[in-house]
């Protein structure tokens, strides 16, 4: 500990000071602060050996850690949380409870501080809530809501019956079919994909149950369809609310019995197929409104997998954002290396309207028109970079104060707020719901939406 230069951030005067007097009496060089924006203001001109954050995960600690990810000689982290158990995966030697206090709390301190001293050699990463990176089938993510997801989709695929994906555009929604195939019986069977809302209804008999020669003008041969194209396999049917009335009553037939008929042909012949259907919209309310078949949903929806929103993945961003950029790199011949600390937090405080699949393409873009070795904050869009991007025009431009003189740079405190007001809308209001999304206690949500 003599002589180790330490960094803590803390909301909280009487904290940073009596954690800053222990430490220092150890023997620490401390220096204090009060935001992560002062936090990663400083560091580049007062490298510390480790990072101490007492600012709660979602509003200061995330962003903290995605900044140090982004230094090219990152120092170590510890969180203190007021939860029972660390927010986000990682090393728990370098994580406390937040209500641990006086020498408790700075004997915790010392002690991650030497169990770093004492490994071998520190990797170029340092050990500060190092991810742990699931990849599934395609799919990939450190967090809760993806180690969730994936669960549900092992557990659907050991079935054999219709499964019905439901989340917003964007989300991955064939990648977790083609998973439920991958993990299914069916896996050495055939994987056919279609989008129904590209199939014109006059077309959607011959498409997926295919003709026979001379069923019609210019059927000089027989063809088969998607379903005898996916005989003993998986059909993956995506934006299935967008079938017509007509389709969505043959397509029970099939499911019921598995009995089709080719357009054309006398007899009907039987398919063995699974159905993985995919929909961005809400079909209870399209049944409501006449516009999907009742039967037809409760026959889908037997084994019901919803995929979450990127804004409500934070753990989830950075590990997206660097797997992307390494795939511009193998691709596209990129030369870009990483990520600036500005960019990282402005992707993390952008509400991603167009999810995983947007994520994509910003960092595509970036990564073609960056202005160094490392994305910065200019090279992403400028949706991204808006106070309060939000992807929503200019009522969302409005709902943030541009401060004097600092262009598009907005505080910390005013991004978490413009997210929470956003989330809020989504939910048309209901709090309950908003904090569930957030991750926090409703009186929590009072609190930051109360004007300090």
């Amino acid at each position: 500990m003599q002589g180790s230069k330490i960094l803590i951030v803390d909301d909280s005067d009487v904290a940073r000071t009596r954690l800053k007097e222990d430490l220092s009496d150890a023997g620490a060089v401390v220096q204090t602060v009060a935001s992560a924006r002062d936090a990663l203001a400083l560091l580049p001109r007062w490298p510390a050996d480790l990072v101490v954050s007492g600012l709660q995960w979602e509003v200061g600690s995330m962003a903290l850690c995605a900044g140090i990810r982004a230094a090219e000689r990152p120092p170590a982290f510890m969180m203190l949380s007021p939860r029972l158990e660390a927010p986000a995966p990682g090393d728990k030697d370098l994580y406390a409870p937040r209500h641990v206090e006086g020498a408790a709390l700075s004997a915790a301190v010392v002690r991650a501080h030497e169990a770093l001293m004492l490994s071998a050699a520190r990797p170029p990463q340092a050990p500060f809530l190092a991810p742990d990176v699931v990849r599934f089938h395609g799919m990939l993510g450190c967090g809760a809501d993806m180690r969730v997801l994936i669960e549900r989709l092992v557990r659907a695929a050991r079935v054999d019956g219709p499964v019905l994906l439901s989340g917003p555009s964007g989300t991955g929604k064939e990648l977790a079919a083609r998973a439920i195939h991958g993990e299914s019986a069916r896996r050495d069977g055939p994987f056919v994909a279609v989008n129904c809302g590209g199939v014109p209804e006059s077309l959607w008999e011959s498409e997926f149950f295919g003709y026979t020669a001379g069923a019609f003008s210019g059927a000089n041969r027989s063809r088969e369809g998607l379903f005898a194209a996916a005989h003993g396999g998986t059909l993956f049917l995506d934006e299935i609310g967008e079938m017509p009335l007509r389709a969505q009553a043959k397509l029970l037939r099939v499911l019921e019995g598995g009995w089709m008929r080719p357009v054309g042909a006398v007899r009907e012949h039987q398919v063995d197929v699974r159905i993985v259907a995919a929909t961005h919209r809400n079909l209870a309310l399209a049944v409501e409104q006449g516009r999907f078949r009742d039967d037809l949903l409760y026959r889908l929806d037997v084994l019901a997998v919803s995929l979450p929103g990127l804004a409500g993945r934070c753990d989830d961003i950075t590990v997206l954002a660097r797997h992307f950029l390494h795939a511009c790199r193998a691709d596209m011949g990129s030369a870009v290396d990483g990520f600036e600390t500005e960019a990282l937090c402005l992707l993390h405080g952008y509400a991603f309207p167009g999810n995983v699949r947007e994520l994509r393409n910003i960092i595509q873009s970036a990564a073609v028109f960056a202005r160094g070795p490392r994305i910065g904050a200019l090279d992403l869009p400028e949706r991204v970079r808006r106070p309060g991007g939000r992807g929503q025009g200019a009522s969302a431009r409005a709902a943030l104060p541009e401060p004097a003189g600092t262009g598009d740079l907005v505080t910390l405190e005013e991004r978490k707020r413009a997210y929470v007001r956003e989330v809020l809308r989504r939910v048309r209001g209901n709090k309950r719901a908003a904090a569930r999304i957030l991750g926090i206690e409703r009186r929590t949500l009072y609190r930051w939406l109360t004007p300090s």
